[in-house]
C-alpha cells in the first residue's frame, strides 16, 4: 500500500484567492505580498461540487473549514443543495453537478439523492447506495465480516420476521449471566446494541460476581454519556432486534478514526463512557480528545473500512482490546475532525487531488507549477481565515476547577517535576499495594443428610462428581429457600426428646440462614457454598448421595472503609506522584487525557482486591459514580498467576518455619522444653559456606555453568538465571551462638526469632482467657438481639457509595447480625485453645484480624475488654505473621523470591520497557541530520550493551501467553495541540495483591544482596525502619519511581535512577488513631524512602543486578509505535512519528 507521506501534502498546489468580494472580506492580505491572484487555472471553467446533506451538518464548522479551503483553490465552486431543495424540490430540478458530496443524518431522504445520482451521474466522494448499509448495524457487522476485519464476537438476534406470539428465536437462550444462540454463548459483561444505526441506547450487561446492573449508554446529554443502573435484574430487552457481543476491556479508552480515502486516516481518543459515563469537556464545551497514533494494522483496518463502504470519508470506532488486537465495533459514515488546522489542511488537500484526478486529470499537471513555494500550511504565512470559519488554532484551556484541571494554554507554567531533580524527568511509576480494610474471612461446615439439600447437590454436581459450587444469586436463593424450609420444619416439631446434637444442627442451619440473608441481595457481597459427598448408594440403579458435607464461606469482603482507603490512595498517588501543574495540582490528569500515560491496574483474583483496585482507579481518575462495576470491568486486569498463586517449591521452607515458629512460641521457660513434638527438619542445622566471589556470566555461559548452590527448590535454574545463588538448603536454619536482637528469641542452639514476646506460652493462655470472656458477653448481646427483631441492610463496597453506610447505635457495622458475630468469636475461641490438644497458633492472624476490626468498626457495642484483646492478638501475630514467611533472613530471600518471582520479573520488565523507549525516543529532539546520526550511533552502542544483559528480563523462559502489555494508546505529536512536551510519555503500573505478596516482596528488595554477595539496595535508615515495622497492614504498597536524567549520555548508568518508596498501610492501634469523623477509616502511614545512600534512589542498572536472578523471565513484546530494539532512531524513525497514515 503506498502511503501519502508528509512531503507529498507539502506539494499540495497553494489555493488561489478567490475573486469574490465576500472572499476578500474573509481573507485579508499583506499589502506588500505579490498579487497571486490569477494562476495558471483561473482561466477554466470551475468545477461544481455539490453539498447534499442537511443544513446543519453541511454548515458545521468543520464542513465550513473543509469547503472554505477548496475554494481556495481556486478550482472549485461549492454549491450548496439547502434543506428546502433537498425536501421539497423534485431531483430533476436539484443543481447539476460534477461531484457529489452527499451523506445521511436525521432527517435526510437518502432514497431522493440515490434517484438524483441515477439521474445526474455525478463524482462520488462518498456511496450513496451503501450508505442504506449503515443504517442497520445487523448489515455493517454482515458487511465488516465479509471484508475480514475484525469485529468483536456476537451474535444477532433477528426479531423482525417472528411469528406472532413469539419474542426470541429457537435457539436464543438468555442465562443468569450469558446469553446463546445457535449454540453461541455471550458471557457478560456483554454489550446489546440495537440494530438501528440511529438508535444510541446500548446497554452493557455486567455478571453478578462483579456487582450485576445494567450501564446505559446514549447519546451526551451536557456532561452526562452514561448511567449505571445497580438495581436493573439483568434481563435483556425484548423489543427489537439487537446485537450481543463480548465486552472488550479498552483501558477506559475509545479510539475514533477518520479516513480521507482508502491511504489516509487521523485517529483521535477520548475517554470512553463506559467509565463514569461523565464528558470531559474544555472551557468552551468542546469534548475533550486527542490526536494518537495508529499501528500498521489498524491503518490497514481502516484502509479496508474505506473499500468495504464506498465511503472516502468516513468515521468509524476502534476498540483497541487489552488482549492486544483492534476491533471495529461501529461504522458511521461521514465524519469530519473537530479542532484540528492540520487535519483541515490534509484533508482539503487530498480532496482536491481525488475530485480532479476524477474529473479533470489533466488539471493535476497544470497546477503542479503553483506549488513550487513550501509552507507550513495551505494558506501560506500571508493569509488568516475569518473566525466564523475556522476553529480556534488551539484546544481551549480548561477551566481549573475541571477534573482535567490543569488542561491549559501553552503559555501557562511548565510542566515541572517536583520530586525530579534539574533535567530529569518521570518515567515510570509501579505501585504494588495490598487491600483495603476488610471483613473477617469465615467458613462453616455442616454434615447434611436432609433431602432437599441433597436435591440441591445432585442439580448442580459438577462433571467429574466432585463438588457441587453454588456462587449464584439463583443458586444461593434455591439454598435460601431450602434452609428456610428445613428450619420452618425443625422449630414446628414438637419433638421434646431434642438432643444437644438436634439444637447444635439448628443453630448452624439459623447461621446458614442469617449469611445468606444479609445485604438483602446477593450480588456484591462475597459468599461461597460447596456441598461435597460423602456417601453414596445404589437406588433403581443410580447412584444417590445420602450424606454430604456443605461448607459456607463468607466474610473477607472490603468494607466502607476500605474503600475509602483505596479511593484517598488513589487521589494521593494522582496529586504527589507525578509532575505537579495547574492550581490543582493534575499533573496526571493532564498526561492521562493526552494519553502520554499509559495506565494498566492489575489485580488477583479475590473480589475484596479487585473491590480495591478499582476504588483506587476511581481515585487516580477522578472518576463519578457511586458504583465501581463499571470500574472494575473497564479498568481492572485479572492477573491470577502473578498475584494470587503461591510459589511452587516454597513449601520446605514455610512448612520447617511454621513448625519452629510454634515451637518456640509454646516454649515452657519452667520446663525448658517446648510442650509440642519437635520440628523434623530435612536436614541437619547448618551455616550455609560464605558466598563466592561472582562474576557476571554471558546468557550461553550460564546454561552450562555449574549450579551448585543455586536453590533448585526455589525454581532458580528454570528461571534462566546467569548468577550462581549462594541461599543454602531448604528447610533448613543457620546456628546462632552470638547473642539474639534486641526482643527476639533466645532458645539455645535454636534460631532467634524476632520479634517474640518474652513469655509468648503466657501471652497465648491470657489470649484464650480474652476470648472465652468476649464470647460470654456477645452471647448475652445474641440473645438480646433476637428480642428486637430488627434487621439492618449490609454494605457492598462494590456496588454502594461509601456515604451510603450508616452505624446504627448498639448494633454491629455492615449489617452483620449479632449472632453472626457471637459465632465467629465462639469458633475462633474454640480452634484456638483444645484442652486436649493445646494451642493452635495459626488462629492467631485471624483472632487478632477479628479484634482489628471489631476495635475499628464495632466499639459502639462497648465490650469490655477488647482493648487488651486487641494488643495481646497484636503482639503474638507480630511474632507469627512476618516470620510465616522465613525466620532468617536467608530463609525469607528463599521463601519471598519463590512467591513474587513472576511479580517481581513483571516490574523489571516494566523498568526496562521505559528505559528502551525513552532511549529510542530521545533522538527525536534533534532537528538536524547531524544530530540525529550521532544519536543514532550513541544508542546503537547503549542498546547493545543493554542487549548483553538482558537475562531474565526480556527472555523467553516461561513467558506469560500475553507477554508485556505494551502501550494502547500514544499521543500523535505532529497533530497534538496545546501539549508542551508531546513526546513525554510516563507508565504507570499498578498491582493490587495479598499480604503475601508485599511480604515477599519487601523481603526479597531488603535481602536480595544476600545470595550473590554484593552490596544491599537499602540503605541503613530503610533496613531500620523495616526491622522496627511489625505489621504490613490494609493498604500497605511498595514503590518503584524511575526518573531520566537527559543530560548524560545514553551509556551512562546513572541515566535512569529508581526511587524505592515503602508505606505500611494503615498501621495504626484504633485504641490510640481514632477517626476524626468517626467513620471508621483509619489513616494511611505515609511513604517512606528506602533506597540505599543520599542519592535519592538506586540506579536501574543496579536494580536489575541485584534482582534479576529472583525473577521469572517476563517476555516483553514489542511496542507497535517505535522502531525495533537496537535499530537506530533514523529519519524514517521520524517522520513514522511526524506523519501517520
Amino acid at each position: 500500500m503506498t502511503n501519502i507521506t508528509h512531503e507529498d501534502i507539502l506539494k499540495f498546489p497553494k489555493p488561489h484567492k478567490p475573486r469574490s468580494e465576500a472572499t476578500d472580506e474573509v481573507v485579508k492580505r499583506i499589502e506588500s505580498a505579490p498579487d497571486l491572484r490569477k494562476g495558471p487555472t483561473d482561466d477554466l471553467p470551475k468545477i461544481r461540487i455539490g453539498v447534499c446533506a442537511m443544513d446543519k451538518k453541511a454548515n458545521s464548522k468543520q464542513m465550513r473549514a473543509i469547503t472554505q479551503r477548496l475554494i481556495q483553490f481556486g478550482e472549485f465552486d461549492i454549491i450548496k443543495f439547502g434543506d428546502d431543495t433537498i425536501l421539497n424540490t423534485p431531483v430533476e430540478d436539484w443543481p447539476v453537478v460534477q461531484c457529489l458530496l452527499s451523506w445521511h443524518s436525521g432527517g435526510f431522504p437518502l432514497s431522493k439523492a440515490q434517484k438524483y445520482v441515477n439521474l445526474r451521474k455525478p463524482y462520488l466522494i462518498n456511496d450513496v447506495f451503501s450508505q442504506d448499509i449503515l443504517l442497520d448495524r445487523r448489515k455493517v457487522y454482515r458487511r465488516l465480516v465479509e471484508a475480514g476485519i475484525p469485529v468483536p464476537y456476537h451474535i444477532i438476534v433477528d426479531r423482525d420476521d417472528l411469528p406472532e406470539g413469539r419474542n426470541d428465536p429457537e435457539s436464543f437462550v438468555e442465562g443468569e449471566d450469558f446469553v446463546e444462540l445457535d449454540g453461541v454463548r455471550i458471557n457478560k459483561p456483554f454489550v446489546e446494541k440495537p440494530a438501528s444505526g440511529e438508535d444510541h441506547n446500548i446497554y452493557i450487561y455486567y455478571p453478578h460476581s462483579m456487582g450485576g446492573g445494567v450501564k446505559k449508554l446514549f447519546r451526551k446529554i451536557d456532561n452526562k454519556s452514561a448511567d449505571y443502573d445497580p438495581k436493573h435484574p439483568g434481563t435483556v430487552r425484548r423489543v427489537g432486534s439487537f446485537i450481543y457481543e463480548e465486552f472488550l476491556t479498552t483501558g477506559g479508552t475509545d479510539v475514533k478514526v477518520y479516513t480521507v480515502g482508502p491511504r489516509y486516516a487521523h485517529a483521535e481518543a477520548r475517554k470512553s463512557p463506559v467509565v463514569d459515563g461523565k464528558v470531559q469537556r474544555t472551557a468552551d464545551g468542546k469534548e475533550v480528545r486527542y490526536p494518537v497514533l495508529l499501528s500498521p494494522q489498524e491503518k490497514e483496518i481502516a484502509r479496508s473500512v474505506c473499500l468495504a463502504f464506498g465511503q472516502r470519508v468516513c468515521g468509524f470506532d476502534l476498540l483497541r482490546s487489552e488482549r492486544g488486537r483492534s476491533f471495529v465495533c461501529d461504522v458511521n459514515g461521514w465524519s469530519f475532525v473537530k479542532n484540528s488546522q492540520k487535519y483541515y489542511d490534509d484533508a482539503a488537500g487530498i480532496l482536491r487531488m481525488t475530485i480532479l484526478s476524477a474529473v479533470a486529470p489533466h488539471r493535476l499537471l497544470i497546477a503542479e507549477a503553483a506549488s513550487a513555494r513550501p509552507a507550513s500550511s495551505l494558506y501560506g504565512d500571508d493569509v488568516t481565515i475569518a473566525p466564523d470559519c475556522m476553529e480556534d488554532q488551539g484546544m481551549r484551556s480548561m477551566h481549573p476547577s475541571e477534573s482535567f484541571d490543569d488542561v491549559r494554554s501553552p503559555a501557562a507554567a511548565g510542566e515541572i517535576d517536583s520530586h525530579s531533580r534539574p533535567g530529569e524527568e518521570l518515567r515510570c511509576v509501579l505501585a504494588v499495594i495490598r487491600h483495603g480494610d476488610r471483613t473477617p474471612k469465615q467458613k462453616m461446615k455442616i454434615v447434611v443428610t436432609q433431602q432437599p439439600m441433597l436435591d440441591l447437590l445432585h442439580k448442580y454436581l459438577d462433571a467429574k462428581g466432585k463438588q457441587a459450587k453454588l456462587k449464584s444469586p439463583k443458586e444461593l436463593q434455591e439454598l435460601l429457600d431450602v434452609t428456610r424450609q428445613l428450619l420452618d420444619e425443625m422449630d414446628s416439631s414438637t419433638n421434646k426428646d431434642d438432643n444437644a446434637e438436634a439444637d447444635e444442627l439448628r443453630e448452624k442451619f439459623r447461621i446458614i440462614k442469617t449469611v445468606l440473608e444479609q445485604g438483602g441481595q446477593f450480588a456484591g457481597i462475597n459468599r461461597k457454598v460447596q456441598l461435597k459427598p460423602l456417601k453414596w448408594t445404589e437406588k433403581d440403579d443410580e447412584r444417590v448421595c445420602t450424606e454430604a458435607l456443605l461448607i459456607l464461606k463468607h466474610g473477607g469482603v472490603l468494607t466502607h472503609a476500605g474503600r475509602q482507603q483505596a479511593e484517598a490512595l488513589g487521589s494521593l498517588f494522582r496529586n504527589v506522584m507525578y509532575p505537579q501543574s495547574g492550581p490543582t495540582g493534575g499533573g496526571l490528569l493532564r498526561l492521562h487525557s493526552t494519553y502520554r500515560h499509559d495506565l494498566k491496574i492489575y489485580s488477583s483474583d479475590e473480589g475484596r482486591v479487585q473491590t480495591s483496585a478499582a476504588a483506587f482507579a476511581k481515585g487516580l481518575l477522578d472518576l463519578e459514580g457511586s458504583s465501581l462495576t463499571p470500574i472494575l470491568v473497564s479498568l481492572v486486569n485479572k492477573d491470577a498467576g502473578m498475584l494470587d498463586a503461591f510459589g511452587k517449591g516454597a513449601s520446605v521452607d514455610i512448612s520447617a518455619a511454621k513448625q519452629e515458629l510454634y515451637a518456640q512460641m509454646t516454649y515452657n521457660n519452667e520446663t525448658q522444653k517446648s510442650e509440642y513434638a519437635m520440628p523434623e527438619y530435612s536436614k541437619q542445622l547448618q551455616t550455609p559456606p560464605p558466598s563466592p566471589s561472582i562474576d557476571a556470566l554471558a546468557p550461553d555461559d550460564a546454561s552450562s555453568t555449574s549450579t551448585s548452590g543455586m536453590q533448585s527448590s526455589s525454581g532458580r535454574n528454570s528461571n534462566g538465571n546467569y548468577r550462581q545463588l549462594n541461599l543454602g538448603e531448604p528447610g533448613t536454619f543457620s546456628l546462632e551462638d552470638g547473642p539474639p536482637p534486641e526482643g527476639a528469641s533466645n532458645i539455645k542452639g535454636r534460631p532467634h526469632i524476632y520479634p517474640m514476646p518474652a513469655d509468648p506460652l503466657k501471652s497465648l493462655r491470657h489470649l484464650s482467657e480474652l476470648c472465652k470472656t468476649l464470647v460470654d458477653q456477645l452471647r448475652e448481646k445474641c440473645l438480646e438481639e433476637v428480642r428486637k427483631d430488627e434487621s439492618q441492610e449490609g454494605y457492598s463496597a462494590l456496588t454502594m457509595d461509601p456515604n451510603d453506610w450508616q452505624q446504627q447505635p448498639d448494633r454491629p457495622c455492615g449489617g452483620e447480625k449479632m449472632l453472626l458475630m457471637f459465632d465467629r468469636w465462639r469458633k475462633l475461641s474454640k480452634a484456638f485453645f483444645n484442652e486436649k490438644k493445646g494451642f493452635d497458633i495459626s488462629k492467631v492472624p485471624d483472632i487478632y484480624d477479628a479484634a482489628k476490626y471489631d476495635s475499628i468498626h464495632n466499639a459502639n457495642l462497648g465490650l469490655s475488654g477488647l482493648e487488651d484483646l486487641y494488643n495481646s492478638a497484636k503482639e503474638l501475630a507480630a511474632a507469627v505473621i512476618p516470620n510465616e514467611y522465613g525466620l532468617q533472613a536467608i530463609g525469607k530471600l528463599r521463601i519471598g523470591s519463590t512467591i513474587c518471582a513472576n511479580l517481581l520479573g513483571k516490574l523489571l520488565a516494566d523498568l526496562a520497557s521505559m528505559r528502551d523507549e525513552s532511549m529510542t525516543t530521545a533522538g527525536l529532539q534533534h532537528e538536524d541530520s547531524k544530530a540525529r546520526s550521532d544519536f543514532a550511533a550513541d544508542l546503537a552502542t547503549a542498546m547493545e550493551s543493554i542487549n548483553m544483559d538482558e537475562s531474565p528480563v526480556g527472555g523467553e523462559d516461561d513467558a506469560g501467553e500475553d507477554g508485556d502489555d505494551a502501550t494502547m494508546h500514544r499521543l500523535c505529536p505532529t497533530y497534538a495541540q496545546d501539549v508542551n512536551s508531546p513526546l513525554r510519555h510516563v507508565r504507570t503500573r499498578i498491582y493490587f495483591t495479598s499480604e503475601s505478596h508485599c511480604h515477599s516482596l519487601v523481603n526479597v528488595l531488603r535481602y536480595c544482596h544476600l545470595g550473590l554477595g554484593n552490596e544491599s539496595i537499602i540503605g541503613e535508615n530503610g533496613e531500620a525502619y523495616l526491622h522496627k515495622t511489625s505489621e504490613l497492614d490494609y493498604m500497605t504498597h511498595v514503590v518503584l519511581r524511575m526518573f531520566e536524567n537527559k543530560s548524560l549520555p545514553l551509556k551512562d548508568p546513572g541515566r535512569f535512577r529508581v526511587e524505592l518508596l515503602f508505606s505500611p498501610g494503615a498501621g495504626h492501634n484504633p485504641h490510640e488513631v481514632v477517626p476524626i469523623r468517626k467513620d471508621h477509616v483509619i489513616p494511611i502511614v505515609p511513604r517512606t524512602a528506602i533506597h540505599k545512600g543520599d542519592e535519592g534512589g538506586v540506579t536501574l542498572h543496579e536494580l536489575e543486578q541485584a534482582t534479576k536472578p529472583y525473577a521469572k523471565p517476563f517476555k516483553r513484546k514489542q511496542d507497535p509505535y517505535l522502531p525495533l530494539k537496537g535499530t537506530p532512531a533514523t529519519a524514517h524513525t521520524s517522520e513514522k512519528l511526524d506523519f501517520w497514515i
